[in-house]
């Protein structure tokens, strides 16, 4: 469940990564994956209640569609629809447990704020390859930007919480073994704009550990009922 826990928090990136790869290969694997009408629930079926809050079936049909999608690009068996159903389930709890707990805190993310990370995206790669993505991926632009700002409130509450240190040993290491991968296209970047990329990257790594630890002591003392 860590694995899934950390695919929450790179989705929206994976989302265009991925899309953008095989759009570079000539590939569209996701294309092939059908998500069925059975699959899918009424927009306004309750799907889970956390605590308080009941998750209805518009947010589990995002959700679900991405992590079968996902799940078939990383290899997976998507045939178990159980499994599938199962996961997207449980990311939707875990990310409401980590709303709440921001929420809290103090924490929050403006529509404002989601704007200009869409509005970056598309600087980064253009209008039609982030049309392709969202179709893809089965999401409207807005409904991408709703899942948008539980990502950043999830990276912000990391950040709030988690204090961690990555050493220059550490970095020394990831980017030797990335050397080694690819030694040309290394060679190429700036050293310590790739060491800056790369304690970014040992960071996220170090706090998506503690925030799966912080998540599984929200579910115990959390009353969570699945619905569906």
């Amino acid at each position: 469940m860590k694995k899934i826990l950390t695919f929450l928090m790179i989705l929206t990136l994976a989302l265009f990564l991925v899309a953008c790869n095989d759009d570079e290969n000539g590939t569209d694997d996701t294309g092939q994956v059908e998500i069925t009408n059975d699959e899918r629930l009424d927009e306004d079926e309750s799907v889970v209640r956390v605590n308080d809050t009941e998750i209805k079936g518009d947010k589990y049909n995002q959700i679900y569609t991405q992590v079968k999608l996902m799940m078939d690009q990383y290899g997976q068996d998507v045939s178990d629809l159980d499994l599938v159903k199962e996961q997207s389930v449980s990311i939707l709890v875990e990310q409401e447990l980590i709303n709440q707990d921001a929420k809290n805190l103090g924490i929050e993310v403006t529509d404002e704020e989601a704007q200009i990370e869409i509005d970056t995206m598309k600087e980064e790669t253009d209008e039609e390859q982030f049309s392709q993505v969202l179709k893809t991926y089965q999401i409207t632009e807005d409904e991408f930007k709703n899942q948008l700002v539980d990502d950043l409130v999830t990276v912000k509450y990391m950040d709030h919480e988690f204090d961690v240190e990555v050493t220059d040993e550490e970095i020394e290491e990831y980017y030797n073994q990335l050397k080694e991968q690819n030694p040309e296209r290394i060679a190429e970047l700036d050293t310590e704009e790739v060491e800056e990329e790369i304690k970014s990257i040992l960071s996220r790594q170090e706090q998506s550990e503690q925030l799966a630890e912080r998540v599984a002591e929200l579910r115990e003392s959390a009353e969570i009922e699945i619905l569906i």
